[in-house]
């Protein structure tokens, strides 16, 4: 079973492969097994934020018809299971 230490390290080869710094962000869809894979739960459909800087992951889903967006769940890099 993978460590909170293990994850945060996933996280961090993934942004530096992503956007060439670890304390960038990347927002984007990941697949349920890639969520599980890269921190260990899933968050759910729709956008996923790494911010390397505050070290969070935040999932994003659209409402109001698709002009407004609400932040469901955020998640530190420490809190990964």
């Amino acid at each position: 079973m993978p460590s909170p230490c293990d994850h945060a390290a996933s996280l961090s080869f993934f942004l530096l492969a992503q956007v060439s710094s670890v304390c960038g962000t990347w927002r984007g869809k990941l697949s349920a097994a890639e969520q599980r894979a890269l921190f260990g739960t899933f968050l759910g459909k729709g956008t996923i934020v790494i911010d390397g800087a505050t070290e969070t992951i935040q999932h994003i889903r659209k409402i109001a018809f698709g002009m407004d967006w609400e932040v469901t769940q955020t998640l530190h890099w420490r809190d990964c299971k």
